[in-house]
């Protein structure tokens, strides 16, 4: 069956786990970068909030 599978295909069989690995690092870095952008903006959210509450009390 090997032997069919590849030269019918034309990939070995340790080649399905690769993809198979390379697929769930993609995933996983795409939830990567898309956890990490909400945290920049939640923080740039809260840094603005205190920006703008540090400029509007009065100094003591």
């Amino acid at each position: 069956m090997h032997e069919y599978f590849h030269t019918k295909f034309g990939f070995c069989m340790w080649d399905i786990g690769a993809l198979i690995v390379l697929i769930a690092m993609v995933v996983i870095l795409v939830v990567h970068i898309v956890n990490q952008k909400k945290r920049e903006q939640e923080f740039e959210d809260e840094l603005s909030e205190k920006m703008a509450d540090s400029n509007g009390s009065p100094k003591r």
